[in-house]
């Protein structure tokens, strides 16, 4: 079911360009669950508590080669609690792209095609992204190591220029700490490391080499590093007093560019277009995870069809949720919830191996 590889730099990028546009969504949610603007605090303990448990989950996956998390635990437990875990991941990978579409296609109706039914925009998304899902993970792989280069990291280059005329003292005062706000935003600054579910699916593509391991490590480093560029460069450019209203605060940051010798009169347009490329090379890998899961856990042959099974699937969740500045507020519990299973899920893969190889002994 695995022959065709994957590359451990084109895992990582894979896993890296989702995680960013997770962050980006649920960055309002952030800016406003913590009281100041110490809200990074909440992203290093978040991926902190990500960390610790990629070392022993790496070693078992290492173990277990070709094999996603579905197939191990299939290995590990009764059929039915594998099927369960297959189904869960099944939801939450739909769900999480409802949510990235809903959020792109506002974005696209908003600030550009003003008089198009956010519908047809969807479903226009949809038909592209399937075509690309469709072609297998090396496509997936290429998509994501192009977005890398003529993208995420302009993207990134043009939100750092737009602290020229910012105010750094926003990111004071630090104290008092708001400790509860922290605690509660955990959840979500680990639901934002969304690449660390995909990365029990990826890896499968992978061959199982030192480097790998390594790079799965520093992808949580990386992509905890953007999160909290990202988080104070939104801080120290609106306040947290105007960024809590902000419901797409890096296109908002775009607004406010200013780039000696920049040619373009509306640096918003040109935001607009890299935040495109990077949420649509989204949706193509979660199509593509979410018809790994479904091959996996229904035990059919590999077909790529299941990514046009989910057209209507994801047209109809997509559509039927309110916008963005009304969803925010019931994203909190949903994240909470996929926060502590995809956490969970793991785990228990973990405590079950070790229990298997202390019987062995």
């Amino acid at each position: 079911m695995y022959e065709k590889e994957i590359t451990p730099y084109q895992n990582l990028f894979i896993i890296i360009v989702i995680s960013f546009g997770f962050q980006s969504m649920l960055m309002p949610i952030i800016l406003s669950a913590v009281k100041g603007p110490i809200g990074w605090i909440s992203i290093i303990i978040g991926a902190l508590i990500l960390y610790l448990t990629i070392r022993p989950i790496n070693q078992v996956m290492n173990k277990y080669k070709g094999d996603t998390i579905v197939g191990i635990a299939g290995r590990m437990f009764p059929k039915y609690i594998s099927k369960l875990i297959g189904f869960y991941y099944i939801v939450l990978f739909i769900i999480a792209n409802s949510w990235l579409m809903k959020d792109f296609g506002e974005q696209i109706k908003y600030l550009m095609l003003f008089n198009t039914p956010i519908s047809i925009i969807i479903i226009a998304i949809l038909l592209v992204a399937s075509y690309a899902a469709k072609k297998g993970i090396q496509s997936i792989a290429q998509i994501a190591n192009i977005t890398i280069l003529i993208a995420f990291i302009p993207y990134i280059a043009v939100i750092i220029f737009s602290t020229y005329y910012s105010d750094y003292t926003n990111v004071l005062p630090m104290f008092p700490v708001d400790i509860e706000g922290i605690v509660n935003a955990v959840p979500n600054t680990i639901f934002g490391f969304f690449g660390f579910s995909i990365l029990m699916f990826s890896n499968s593509y992978v061959v199982p080499t030192e480097r790998n391991m390594i790079l799965n490590k520093r992808f949580i480093i990386i992509s905890m590093m953007i999160y909290i560029l990202s988080y104070i460069l939104i801080v120290i450019k609106f306040g947290m007093d105007e960024a809590t209203k902000l419901v797409w605060p890096f296109l908002s940051v775009m607004k406010f560019v200013n780039i000696p010798g920049f040619f373009f009169e509306s640096t918003e347009i040109v935001g607009m277009s890299f935040q495109i490329i990077v949420t649509f090379t989204c949706i193509c890998i979660l199509m593509h995870f979410t018809n790994l899961v479904l091959e996996e856990t229904l035990d059919t042959r590999e077909s790529g069809y299941f990514v046009f099974i989910q057209i209507p699937i994801l047209y109809i969740t997509a559509s039927i949720l309110p916008g963005m500045y009304m969803l925010y507020p019931y994203i909190k519990i949903p994240a909470y919830i996929f926060s502590a299973l995809n956490l969970l899920i793991p785990l228990l893969i973990i405590y079950k191996d070790r229990k298997k190889n202390k019987a062995t002994n």
